[in-house]
Formats: structure tokens, sequence, C-alpha cells
């Protein structure tokens, strides 16, 4: 695996162990300052401020595990697209357990050196315990199938 594919992929490993640790200064560490996380349906969280808004609501959780994999990449200079696989376990506070399995779609971009997030959107391929909001059925937008 050449430096850059090998780095970009640590890069989405970094992510979710700090997603996991609840550093939400970690988490934003992996993104360009001006990122935009597309969580589906219309909800776009943008900037260090709108992440940081995103991610400090995981603390509704007592613990999550994110594991990514099937990680392909594909390199343009200083620009990535990065499609990976995520399975996801949060457990709540009382208890009950939340399953999320799905892809991000990225944009990585270099930075002095350092390989960041600038786009990433999420697609559920299926979820398990979520609580849908805004009327929907489901929390997460899903992936488009042919």
């Amino acid at each position: 695996m050449p430096d850059d594919e090998r780095a970009i992929t640590r890069a989405l490993y970094e992510y979710a162990d700090r997603v996991d640790r609840l550093d939400v200064d970690g988490v934003l560490a992996c993104f360009t300052p001006d990122a935009e996380f597309d969580f589906g349906f219309g909800r776009v969280f943008s900037g260090t401020d709108g992440l940081r808004q995103l991610y400090e609501r995981l603390d509704m959780y007592r613990a999550t595990s994110h594991h990514v994999s099937n990680v392909c990449i594909d390199i343009a200079g200083d620009t990535a697209r990065v499609r990976s696989v995520l399975y996801a376990l949060h457990i709540r506070h009382d208890g009950r357990e939340v399953h999320a399995w799905g892809q991000y779609a990225d944009e990585f971009t270099r930075s002095d050196g350092r390989w960041l997030i600038r786009r990433r959107a999420f697609r559920a391929s299926a979820e398990k315990g979520t609580e849908p909001d805004g009327g929907r059925e489901t929390l997460y937008e899903f992936l488009p199938r042919a």
C-alpha cells in the first residue's frame, strides 16, 4: 500500500478511536476547519462549531465502538476520494443498544503533510435501536440501491 493510502487509512482509524474515546477536540483535529458532515435528510454539520455540536451529542452514550473497513481510496494530487464501510455500536446510559451499518463517502485533503477530512457523508445500510427524529421512519438516510 502506498504511503498516502496508508496515511489516509490511518486517519480513518484515528477518527474512530477518538470518537470512541469521546475526545471531541481530537475528532475535530481529523477535519479541516471548513469541513462538512452530511448526516442525511438535509442534516449537514459545517465548520468546527457545527461539527463540535454533532460530536458533543455523543455523551448521550455510555460507550461507542466504531469499526471502519473496506477502505477504497482514489488520490489526485492533494485530494482523495475515500469510501469506507462502518459498523458502529452505541450503548445508551440505560443499557439500550443502537447499531448502525453503512458507508462513509469522504473527500480528504492534504494540509501541512496531513490528510484531513474535508467532506463526509454517511449513508446507512441498516440500523437497529435508533430513535428517528423529524417524523421520519429511520434515523439515517439509506444507501441508494441499484
